[in-house]
């Protein structure tokens, strides 16, 4: 690995870390303001997509783009030094900060940058120490380019809309407010504040700056600006001709020598605000040494208990502090969401629909009380009552069709709700949540993106019935929708159509004939898993209301013989969506008992048909069929074999797919999809197109990225998921392990995290913002660590192997119903794979159950201290 831990705390450095071009994420806890930051301090900083303070910036402006760095100049002697530049340098980088260390000569200097944890600005701590025995006269002056509007004026009237800019010289740095936001749909008066503020030692102001780039670089350029090189007055008033300029914070502090060990410090502060006022409460915070020191460690501590709700302790420092980083990674992807860090450069804001459910898996393991359950029920409000779904999901938990406005389905989305629900109610036993009623969500689209609604009118995207009444269905109605619609959702080979892709993004070319058995799979494993918690409201209710419309769709009791035709399930589903596009409000009355039944009838037929009709002899499973309705998968007409890992990993999670075919499938896994050289798993085999114009846009990608045969995180850890959950535990160990070993590999060139995918050279690439440290996580406390919520019990069923221990021990901490709770893995010996011997919380001997696992129970664990101690031979 590149980097190496200092502490164990997550604390690492890297030498040399100009080299590898990445980036690291600052925050404060509610994501009020956003950046990124690199070796050379490249980056940018942000509140959202209309408000950047720095130019929005992609993975190459960080080595390219000079106007994207938060630099700063020092003049000593003849000599020029900027200090975004290589030298001897290394980076240090901790819960949630940024430093680099640097030797330059008899100068050491360190560049701190971090955002308090409470707090919406952006701090920068550059101290500079004359190390050498002669005295050094420094000159001092920061710059900072500053950019103060959308992310789309970049390339749309950069020019016109940097007249807008309006220059406030203030004793301490720049205000930068422009007069209007530029839109040409509609021009708008700007309220918004875009500062920097700086002071040297203790509160000293600047002598003077450099408002705008045309004054700091004069006749020069960034490289060697007339400001630095040349004898240019810096400014304390404001001039006219700065207004109508692209704007910057280039302060001039004062000319200053150094003796042996003297230090100089100065201070930066840049953020996003509304009010003057604020800005001045801000400045006054952290106006001095003292006090930003004061709010760093203050800082770190947060960090810190943010992540100690879920602690592992596997005796290796390594492995403990990497997991640091991966539990965090969940908890950046909320506050970021699928944008705002330099590889994300596609995103406009928000999460998407998938992502905030599994992120949610993360969550739920580190909190489930009243916090959590209104999180559901909050995003239960993006369902439409035709099974789709709002695609993104706002900071402030707003739902919008689509980022780039595009009428569009992933035929996935339905499976992903119920599968973070389940564990809601595993960790809780909260039954009550399925009758919770709750709201869907409405817009122009209709019959699943087919039509448009012209007519659509109202502003609160909140489905109304037919006589303009808010409609509010149960939770489980909501589940029931968008796994009863896609049963009958289905292309000519009676699997469910693809749409506009499914999880791989990159199979968004067929959504006429397109077909994907990978999530038929998993919809026929929800339509059979609810069925459990369906036995369990039984227990409280006979019978549950629901939509009228929907009961169309529980037809088994007398028609499932029909379900081989897939005409049939055409005309149901046709009429269904007629009916929806104008709700009754109208509810039924349906039995429990006769609900199940329908759903075990319609699991079943599903389970039957794809494990019958979709296993090659090839020895694994084929997952899709393209625009033209051919199969994708097996062996070619040219003998090369083409296979995808999802229509694998989701054939076995199901639970559709049996012993034997695990076992072979697992066998292909290895022979063609696992790199003999990184020892990763690959996305897909090389199907060796420079196009697939009938499937989708990843066959264009290079192979060996994205979602063309990269190392795809996600789904190699959900095949780790799979495996295990299958009892494969070896199999299991191999797949999970490899993300590890992949991501500390030198040819990884990555900080202490989970990218979203390595590519062929085995680096790793889109960083931090990926699903794949939730389900990491997940997998880790669920599958290998074996501890299994249960309905509001812990279910102990450890899949460890020797190579899971590095010492005889390992602990992890958690928390139940906000009750913590120690469980204490020891082995006495060494062994492939072990089983458990015996379980104790506290000193009580816990009993075997009849199907040989270990239940133990809510109310034996609602101690202020609860300690399982699990012994393993």
């Amino acid at each position: 690995m590149i980097y190496r831990f200092i502490d164990n705390q997550g604390t690492f450095r890297v030498k040399d870390p100009h080299k590898y071009n990445l980036y690291f994420p600052l925050t404060n806890r509610d994501g009020s303001l956003l950046s990124s930051i690199s070796p050379n301090l490249s980056g940018d900083i942000k509140k959202d997509n209309e408000h950047f303070l720095m130019a929005p910036v992609s993975i190459e402006d960080l080595r390219s783009n000079l106007l994207c760095r938060r630099e700063f100049f020092l003049k000593t002697g003849g000599r020029s030094l900027r200090l975004s530049c290589a030298y001897q340098d290394t980076l240090e980088a901790g819960l949630l900060y940024h430093k680099i260390i640097k030797r330059i000569g008899a100068l050491e200097i360190e560049i701190l940058t971090f955002i308090p944890y409470d707090c919406a600005t952006e701090i920068t701590r550059i101290s500079v120490r004359n190390k050498g025995n002669k005295e050094i006269k420094i000159t001092p002056t920061s710059f900072i380019p500053l950019y103060g509007r959308s992310e789309k004026c970049l390339r749309d009237h950069r020019h016109v809309s940097s007249l807008l800019n309006r220059v406030y010289l203030d004793t301490y740095g720049i205000l930068l407010k422009p007069t209007m936001v530029f839109d040409e749909k509609g021009h708008k008066v700007n309220e918004v504040i875009y500062y920097a503020l700086g002071f040297e030692g203790q509160k000293i102001a600047p002598v003077g700056q450099f408002p705008t780039l045309d004054y700091f670089f004069g006749e020069s350029d960034v490289t060697a600006p007339d400001a630095i090189e040349k004898k240019v007055k810096p400014a304390s008033k404001k001039l006219p001709e700065f207004d109508g300029k692209e704007s910057c914070a280039a302060f001039r502090f004062k000319e200053k020598t150094l003796r042996k060990n003297d230090t100089a410090e100065y201070f930066l502060f840049i953020g996003i605000d509304t009010a003057q006022e604020n800005i001045q409460n801000t400045f006054s915070r952290f106006d001095s040494p003292e006090k930003i020191q004061k709010s760093l460690e203050e800082t770190k501590k947060y960090w810190l208990k943010h992540l100690s709700a879920l602690e592992f302790d596997f005796k290796d420092k390594n492995y403990n502090n990497w997991l640091f980083w991966v539990k965090l990674q969940p908890t950046l992807r909320k506050l970021f969401g699928c944008s705002f860090l330099p590889h994300f450069d596609y995103g406009k804001g928000g999460r998407g629909w998938r992502d905030l459910w599994q992120d949610a898996l993360t969550l739920l393991l580190t909190e489930a009380g009243p916090g959590a359950r209104s999180f559901i029920l909050n995003n239960f409000k993006g369902v439409r009552v035709d099974g789709s779904n709002a695609t993104i999901i706002t900071k402030d938990g707003e739902f919008i069709s689509d980022r780039n406005r595009i009428s569009r389905v992933w035929m996935d989305h339905g499976i992903w709700p119920y599968l973070t629900l389940r564990l809601y109610l595993n960790k809780t036993a909260d039954i009550d949540i399925l009758l919770e009623e709750d709201v869907y969500f409405q817009d122009h689209q209709l019959r699943r993106a087919r039509e448009v609604n012209r007519d659509f009118h109202h502003q609160s995207y909140i489905l109304h019935t037919k006589d303009g009444e808010v409609y509010r269905g149960s939770i489980l109605e909501h589940i029931l929708v968008q796994n009863l619609v896609q049963f009958f959702n289905v292309g000519r080979h009676n699997i469910i159509r693809l749409e506009n892709a499914d999880w791989n993004d990159g199979l968004d070319m067929a959504p006429d004939h397109g077909e994907s058995v990978t999530f038929s799979f998993m919809y026929a494993h929800n339509l059979a898993d609810l069925c459990g918690f369906l036995e369990r409201l039984k227990e409280k209710v006979e019978k549950v209301n629901i939509l009228a419309e929907l009961t169309f769709l529980l037809d088994a009791a007398g028609n499932s013989t029909q379900y081989n035709d897939y005409s049939y399930k055409h005309k149901r589903l046709d009429e269904y969506l007629s009916r929806v596009k104008n709700v009754s409000g109208d509810k039924k009355e349906i039995i429990l008992e006769d609900l199940i039944a329908d759903l075990k009838a319609k699991s079943g037929h599903l389970f039957k048909w794809l494990r019958e009709k979709e296993w090659l002899k090839e020895g694994f499973f084929n997952g899709y069929y393209d625009n033209k309705g051919n199969r994708v998968e097996g062996k070619t007409a040219g003998q090369n074999i083409r296979m995808l890992l999802p229509s694998q990993v989701f054939a076995i999670m199901s639970g559709g797919a049996d012993s034997r075919q695990i076992k072979q499938a697992w066998t292909s896994i290895k022979k063609y999809l696992q790199d003999k050289q990184l020892g990763g798993f690959r996305l897909n085999t090389n199907f060796n197109s420079h196009h697939n114009l009938d499937l989708g846009r990843a066959f264009g990608f290079s192979y060996g990225d994205k979602e063309n045969g990269a190392f795809f995180s996600h789904m190699v850890v959900m095949l780790a998921n799979a495996l295990y959950s299958r009892g494969f535990i070896s199999e299991g160990f191999e797949a999970f392990d490899s993300i590890y070993k992949m991501a500390l590999n030198d040819r990884g060139k990555i900080y202490p995290l989970i990218p979203e995918y390595f590519n062929n050279e085995g680096r790793g690439l889109y960083l931090y913002l990926t699903g794949s440290a939730s389900w990491y996580i997940y997998t880790l406390l669920e599958e290998v660590l074996g501890i299994k919520f249960n309905f509001g019990n812990i279910c102990l069923e450890p899949k460890l192997t020797r190579s899971s221990f590095i010492s005889k021990e390992i602990r992890v901490k958690l928390s139940l119903r906000d009750n913590p709770v120690e469980v204490v893995f020891t082995r006495e010996v060494s062994k492939d794979v072990y089983r458990v011997q015996d379980v104790y919380v506290g000193d009580k001997k816990q009993i075997l159950s009849k199907n040989n696992r270990y239940i133990l129970k809510r109310e034996d664990l609602n101690n202020k201290e609860n300690l399982i101690k699990v012994r393993l031979g």
